[in-house]
């Protein structure tokens, strides 16, 4: 059987024979180590800077620097410090005010002023001022050295509508309508003397004080 095939001894042969060499060159080959791990080359990330030196300034001690109104600001090395604008003050309390006109007009037409030793005459409110009405005092004094005659020109707004006038004796009232009243001596006041004449007005709206007031041509004082 062996001799009729051939081929298969030469195959069973060459089969042995191969690993025959297989075992032969592994016995020669020495064990296998494994290749110890090398590290590479090192890797450099980017860090994040927390200040830039062009942009920030190195912190140092806080310095103060005048300001124009004299209050002091701080400001560090390196950064530019604006000046404080000069802070507004209050006006102080016992700053002047503006005079305060009472209700009503009480700028007269032009009147010469009268001179020392002359017919003058005096108006203020005396007494309660109510919604529709309210009383007033006339003073006319003679500083000259005789006797005189007088006559007190007032004139209010439309506002004022009636007028009485208690003084006794000697004083007569005009009225010549839309506010307008003229008070004169029935008799010439003496020399030093004086003559008071209280008056009470209607009116139907405000203003106390007369936008005209004169004594012989000359103003009042009011």
């Amino acid at each position: 059987m062996i001799a009729s095939a051939p081929w298969v001894v030469v195959s069973v042969g060459v089969g042995v024979l191969a690993v025959l060499l297989v075992v032969a060159a592994l016995a020669f080959r020495g064990p296998e180590q494994p290749s110890s791990w090398k590290p590479g080359p090192a890797m450099a990330l980017p860090t994040s800077s927390t200040s830039d030196p062009a942009t920030s300034a190195p912190s140092g001690p806080e310095r103060l620097s005048p300001a124009p109104d004299g209050a002091a600001t701080s400001a560090t090395p390196g950064s530019s410090a604006l000046p404080t604008p000069p802070s507004r003050t209050a006006s102080p309390a016992g700053r002047s005010e503006a005079s305060r006109s009472p209700s009503g007009p009480t700028s007269a037409p032009s009147a010469s002023p009268a001179a020392p030793g002359a017919l003058t005459a005096s108006y203020r409110v005396s007494g309660a001022v109510e919604p529709d009405s309210f009383r007033a005092q006339v003073v006319v004094r003679n500083g000259t050295a005789e006797s005189r005659d007088w006559q007190v020109e007032l004139r209010f707004t439309g506002d004022v509508t009636g007028i009485r006038a208690s003084s006794g004796p000697g004083v007569s009232v005009s009225i010549k309508g839309g506010g307008w009243y003229l008070l004169s001596g029935t008799v010439q006041l003496a020399a030093g003397a004086q003559q008071t004449v209280d008056l009470r007005f209607s009116r139907t709206g405000g203003g106390e004080y007369p936008a005209h007031c004169v004594v012989n041509g000359s103003s009042c004082a009011l």
